[in-house]
């Protein structure tokens, strides 16, 4: 850059010298120092505009070259400012990843503990299993599987109510033809020592007033008394039986009884239905525990009288081997557990009693010595001591197992006696239930008493396992 300021500078000085050396006197353009001056500043103009030039696109190449550097580091930015968002989203949902992984993991071994307890493994556990699998919240599995256990509910009603409507038109036909082979058939109630006289009560009214708002004819036949309910034999058309769920919950509406609360509602006879309300604790009849031979090695609970007889649980049946109770506080648990006790103590069994009242059993201690009486925070000994003596019995031969005696582990409220430990009660919960599935041909039982029961419970005298 130096070499044409150069020669700029010697074109334009030398121009300058012979300019000045021109006679003033013999002034003359076409004489070869002007000439010569002339050229030289013509050129040295020409160089100057060539680096007046050279600088512009200089400085423009300067100007394009920033620029550049500018969208560059722009560019860059946003770059830099995505690969963190990516890295981000990436991280969030590897924790939301390894959030559900980890609720999969505590979730699915209760499912999975559900359906090798309770032997359920039908479309609504697998469709649980399924949600949770798919990254759904426990709020919305526990809702859709209660919805979906009200509906499959609401079909097996239907379908049983099916099911007696074409047994009740088979008994009809059967009657109409002995009918028409001249046989005489008297269709007469059943008769009922306590049947008493229909009178307008509170309870028909409400009845009527029930089937009324569903859109039904009724009519009260007879009313049974028990020791403590009352079962009401209405007349309804056998193509308005589809119609009993809305007229069960219209009762307990008119009745005055909580929607939680169980109200027996069946199908009777051919075109009759039957209502059993309960007592009130007024109005009910008590009797003393009837005098009974028992027998050594029996496992039978007697409970007391009903319009069909004697009410008694057997724990050898495979329908009945372990208990489980529902019911709030005042709704008759511990009398329940009073006369499970007193009747497999009679029958030579051995008794632990987990939680509940020791006033409710302290005429238990001198008859029958052989009882215990247990704090909630022993609970977890004694299920592990079943535990235990499953192992053992398991071993025996049917002869060994017979010489055996029945044991019976009552926990009243069970959910105090829930360890607080996550391992313990982990622990508590795996040994509890296989002491329940196990022990049933060990002659080892459980009797559990709930404040609330869940719908899988509902309609249930027993556990199933």
């Amino acid at each position: 850059m130096l070499f044409p300021w150069l020669r700029i500078g010697a074109s334009g000085l030398t121009g300058l010298v012979l300019t000045l050396t021109v006679n003033s006197k013999d002034i003359k353009l076409f004489t070869p120092a002007n000439i010569a001056a002339i050229a030289l500043a013509s050129y040295a103009g020409l160089e100057l505009r060539k680096l007046q030039k050279h600088y512009e696109d200089k400085e423009r190449e300067e100007d394009m070259l920033a620029a550049m550097k500018d969208t560059q580091a722009e560019e860059q930015l946003q770059y830099l400012s995505s690969a963190a968002e990516r890295k981000r989203s990436t991280a969030d949902a590897d924790k939301e990843t390894e959030r559900q992984l980890k609720l999969l993991q505590q979730t699915a071994p209760l499912f999975s503990e559900v359906l090798t307890v309770t032997g359920q493994n039908g479309a609504v556990s697998r469709m649980a299993l399924g949600m949770i699998q798919n990254g759904e919240s426990l709020g919305n599995v526990l809702l859709a599987t209660s919805e979906a256990e009200m509906q499959m509910e609401t079909a097996k009603l239907q379908a049983q109510i099916h099911t007696r409507q074409l047994e009740l038109q088979a008994q009809q036909t059967q009657q109409v033809l002995k009918s028409a082979n001249g046989e005489v058939v008297n269709v007469t109630p059943i008769n009922s020592a306590n049947a008493t006289t229909v009178t307008n009560s509170s309870k028909i009214e409400g009845l009527k007033k029930a089937a009324t708002v569903v859109g039904l004819q009724t009519q009260c036949l007879r009313v049974d008394k028990a020791p403590s309910y009352e079962r009401l034999i209405f007349s309804v058309k056998t193509e308005d039986f589809n119609s009993l769920p809305k007229l069960k919950a219209a009762t307990k509406l008119a009745l005055g009884i909580s929607e939680k609360s169980d109200l027996p509602f069946y199908i009777y006879a051919p075109e009759q239905i039957a209502v059993e309300v309960p007592l009130k604790p007024e109005d009910r009849t008590y009797y003393d525990f009837p005098q009974r031979q028992w027998t050594q090695g029996e496992r039978l609970i007697v409970l007391g009288q009903s319009l069909d007889g004697e009410v008694v649980i057997d724990l050898k049946s495979e329908d009945t081997p372990q208990l489980l109770c529902v019911g709030t506080t005042g709704s008759g648990k511990s009398n329940l557990f009073r006369a499970i006790a007193y009747c497999l103590l009679m029958q030579g069994a051995r008794v632990d009693i987990c939680g509940g009242k020791v006033s409710d059993y302290e005429d238990f201690a001198e008859r029958f010595p052989s009882i215990s009486l247990n704090d909630m925070g022993k609970t977890f000994e004694y299920v592990g001591e079943y535990y235990l003596e499953c192992d053992r019995r398991n071993q025996m031969t049917r002869a060994e197992l017979a010489q055996e005696p029945a044991w019976l582990l009552e926990i009243d409220e069970y959910k105090g006696t829930v360890p607080l430990d996550d391992n313990l009660r982990k622990t508590y919960d795996q040994q509890l239930c296989e002491v329940a599935r196990r022990g049933r041909g060990l002659k080892i039982h459980v009797a559990i008493g709930l404040q609330r029961g869940s719908k899988r419970s509902t309609g249930r005298t027993h556990l199933i396992y």
